[in-house]
């Protein structure tokens, strides 16, 4: 059975959509059976890894809107095997459609891939809502990353209340994996009042691993290729690689 990770964080530019492309692209590599599942409208982790939102034949909003669809019709297979979920643009209608028995949608449709997958990646909006809902509903645990900028801790907050009002509710056994750090520019003030609050108030879940700032990553993402592919030796791509081993050797 597959272990679902939501990679999620209530604020935009907290490397959401790279942490989880370049995660799956690891974690490939390291011969795991990968899906990334893209929940946001602006489906910046399928453009991340090669597609077009335009050209994709069918994507997760297919899915929504067909239940005799199977899951599988839908996904797509990047050069160096991730296997996608895509987003599309329609996304933002549905989720405005979606009422509280949509919650479950998504944990319906991976369960039927579940034998297919050792590892399931899902990107979620940078906002409540129920595409973020569903993301809680289907996972087993959260991935939250934070950028090391301004008002990264409130929007931390909102997330942990996010994922424990979810196991109060619908999903009682959520795990919190861990906080990653992202886009972590050393010597700043910024970034070490950020790394200082959210160590002292998390310091049990936080990753001991930090993801560096670092434009390779911006170059992958522009060029819909993993920044770890375009750079394996680079500081970031063995920092992502330092966590998907986390994460394997906490399956084990």
């Amino acid at each position: 059975m597959a272990k679902k990770y939501a990679v999620m964080m209530y604020k935009g530019g907290s490397g959401k959509s790279t942490t989880a492309t370049n995660l799956g692209a690891v974690l490939v590599d390291m011969g795991k059976r990968v899906l990334l599942v893209d929940l946001d409208r602006q489906g910046n982790a399928t453009t991340g890894v090669g597609f077009e939102l335009g050209e994709i034949p069918r994507s997760l909003n297919h899915l929504f809107a067909d239940s005799e669809l199977h899951p599988r019709d839908a996904v797509i297979v990047t050069d160096f095997g991730l296997h996608v979920l895509a987003a599309d643009r329609g996304l933002a209608r549905t989720a405005m459609n979606m009422s509280p028995g949509d919650m479950f949608m998504l944990r319906e449709l991976l369960s039927r891939l579940d034998d297919d997958y050792d590892v399931m990646l899902i990107d979620t909006p940078p906002n409540e809502g129920y595409m973020t809902y569903s993301a809680l509903a289907a996972a087993d645990a959260v991935i939250i990353p934070v950028a090391t900028r301004g008002f990264s801790e409130e929007g931390l907050a909102q997330t942990i209340d996010g994922i424990t009002a979810a196991r109060k509710s619908y999903n009682r056994n959520l795990q919190l994996a861990g906080i990653l750090f992202t886009n972590v520019e050393r010597g700043t003030l910024v970034a070490s009042s950020v790394l200082k609050s959210v160590q002292e108030d998390y310091a049990d879940v936080v990753f001991p691993y930090v993801i560096p700032k670092a434009s390779v990553l911006d170059k992958g993402n522009a060029a819909g290729m993993p920044g770890v592919l375009l750079e394996p030796k680079h500081k970031a791509a063995e920092a992502y690689r330092n966590v998907a081993r986390r994460l394997v050797d906490a399956n084990q």
